[in-house]
């Protein structure tokens, strides 16, 4: 009995003794030594019936592997007196040593393990465990990825252009230094946004950062652009966007039009246009059409069908603007400043209509068609698309109730579009109006417009470059351009048409330098239009036909306006290929307009 209880009060006390250092283990060594003073040395048979975990770590309160009694209790009734811990800790033995390490490699294996199964449910990478100084118990901690956004080469190609125009070309007199400064940088933005060395909004808010660090703009001039109703009405159209396609109602709408036209991606094309030509009368805002109706649907319809369809949509806005008076808000602009100018219109409206149809409608035409033979979409046929799209339709039932209350919110905006002139609402109210009826609704949450990145992005880059734009202006940038084509037109000795043409090339590929085209139209028109008329080009004809060369510019690049900045947002159409687009097009635009727009206002006496 004495014996067992020895036994047990040594066992005890091995199990309940504080952390101590170790030293190296014996068996390692294959020395066969004890620490342990005599008096505490067990019997081989209670260390033959004592489990490592005992012997190799301190746990109070836990169960002595020989007496099954509480560990304290056990040394202090048994022993008959308190164990010394620091004799403990000399007596600790080198195989007990020996086992805690190796557990301590278990247990660091293990939680090496639960971080890479970590990192890769999370991040879908490989996590990796850190420790400092070997020792156990330090936190796991996965690999933290670095951001990879910068290209190198791109990011020196386009800040040297940059700095190239600065310091490697004379600054004309006529501008001062300020004004050099921010057209080089402009350069440089524009070039990046094209190659993109970085994601445009990181890029943009990089050409601010430098503006307003070279101090050559202050800090309200270089976000003045902050405040445009143009670079809000994208934003809040954009969340009609995700309304549309998180209620259904985006792909009713888009099953509708596939049961009509459906039947091949080009005749789905056509539909978009003459959808978009019929709303055109009734929303003069190209921004509120395309973020409000055909992107929401474009985003519902076949993945391998969008980037065709985005791409068309672009460049078929330049035809749908320019049917009407009220097609485009820029035209509005135009035709005041050439009233403005003593160019005489009787009907402004019927004028422009008459002029603009026949020409808008081959272009119109034509658009589709040429973006199909040279950027064909991935999925070209679909002749069983209608009847299943009838179908789907068919299946989808009434309007839900969240449908219902989308498309009042949607309604009441749109009524506001219709008639905000009359009621004194701007397009960017009453989009405002619409987004707090589907907040109150709950047809969606704050945090679902917080998590609408591109609009976001948008409201970055769009109003950095609509800034930049209207800075140029202001500092006489804009002026001096357009004053040295002039001069050099005229000593070149053209003729009329020569400088008719000549100047309606450089006021189309001029819009490089806006983000705007009312923009443009305000800083350009007026110059143009006196250039036009004092090469001796008929008023009518000149005043026309270079408010439809202002429509044609839409789709030059993805910040050449509002509609534009809009579909490139949706994320379905790449810039590389955008910008090919525009440029083509735009060649296009000028053979339609050169040969049927000019047979046709001969015909109806412009000239």
């Amino acid at each position: 009995m004495s014996s067992a209880l020895s036994t047990c009060a040594v066992m005890s006390a091995v199990m309940c003794a504080p952390t101590a250092r170790r030293a190296p283990s014996a068996r390692a060594h294959g020395a066969k030594t004890t620490l342990m003073p005599p008096r505490f040395q067990p019997s081989a048979a209670a260390h033959a019936t004592t489990s490592a975990r005992a012997r190799a770590r301190c746990a109070f309160g836990s169960r002595c592997a020989t007496c099954e009694s509480g560990c304290r209790s056990c040394v202090v009734a048994s022993a008959g007196r308190k164990v010394d811990s620091r004799a403990y800790a000399r007596g600790l033995g080198a195989e007990s040593r020996g086992d805690a390490r190796a557990q301590r490699g278990r247990a660091r294996r293990r939680r090496r393990r639960r971080v890479r199964s970590v990192g890769d449910d999370v991040s879908g990478g490989d996590g990796e465990e850190e420790e400092e100084g070997g020792g156990a118990g330090v936190p796991a901690r996965a690999v933290v990825q670095e951001a990879d956004d910068l290209n190198v080469a791109a990011f020196a190609l386009a800040v040297g252009i940059g700095l190239g125009i600065r310091f490697g070309v004379t600054r004309p007199t006529e501008l001062d230094p300020q004004a050099w400064n921010l057209l080089s940088i402009f350069v440089s933005t524009v070039i990046g946004l094209v190659i993109k060395p970085m994601p445009i909004g990181a890029w943009a808010f990089g050409a601010l950062t430098v503006a307003l660090a070279t101090k050559t703009l202050t800090f309200t001039q270089g976000l003045s652009a902050i405040t445009n109703e143009v670079v809000w009405l994208i934003v809040v159209t954009g969340f009609f966007a995700r309304a549309f396609i998180k209620t259904g109602f985006g792909d009713r709408l888009a099953l509708l039009f596939v049961s009509i036209a459906g039947r091949t991606t080009l005749s789905l094309a056509y539909g978009f246009q003459i959808a978009e030509a019929l709303l055109s009368p009734a929303m003069p805002s190209t921004t509120a059409r395309a973020a409000g109706v055909f992107v929401p649907v474009i985003k519902s319809l076949d993945p391998r069908t969008r980037e065709y369809l985005i791409g068309q949509q672009i460049q078929g806005t330049s035809a749908t603007s320019t049917f009407l008076l009220s097609g485009a808000a820029q035209n509005f602009l135009a035709m005041q400043i050439a009233l403005a100018s003593g160019i005489p219109f009787s009907n402004p409206f019927n004028a422009w209509f008459v002029a603009a149809s026949v020409p808008a409608l081959v272009s119109l035409l034509a658009t589709p068609l040429v973006i199909y033979m040279i950027d064909p979409p991935e999925l070209k046929d679909t002749p069983d698309a209608p009847l299943q799209a009838a179908k789907k339709l068919k299946n989808m039932g009434p309007l839900s109730s969240i449908e219902k209350k989308m498309c009042l919110a949607l309604g009441s905006t749109v009524f506001l579009w219709v008639f905000g002139v009359q009621l004194g609402v701007t397009a960017v109210v009453a989009a405002m109006i619409g987004m707090c009826g589907m907040l109150i609704f709950g047809v969606l949450s704050w945090d679902e417009a917080l998590g609408q990145k591109g609009s976001w992005d948008t409201l970055i880059w769009f109003a950095v470059l609509v800034g930049f734009s209207g800075q140029l202006n202001t500092m006489g940038v804009v002026s001096w351009l357009s004053g040295f084509v002039s001069t050099s037109l005229t000593s070149m000795d053209l003729g009329v048409w020569g400088i008719f043409a000549a100047l309606h090339v450089f006021y189309f590929f001029l819009h490089y330098f806006f983000a705007s085209q009312s923009a443009h139209v305000g800083a350009l028109y007026p110059a143009f239009l006196a250039m036009l008329l004092q090469a001796g080009v008929p008023p009518a004809l000149a005043a026309l036909s270079l408010a439809f060369n202002t429509n044609n510019i839409g789709g030059l690049t993805h910040y050449a306006s509002g509609q534009a900045a809009v579909y490139y947002g949706a994320g379905e159409i790449s810039l590389q290929k955008l910008w090919k687009q525009g440029l083509y097009m735009s060649f296009v635009n000028f053979a339609i307009y050169g040969t049927v727009g000019m047979t046709w206002w001969k015909v109806i006496g412009l000239y």
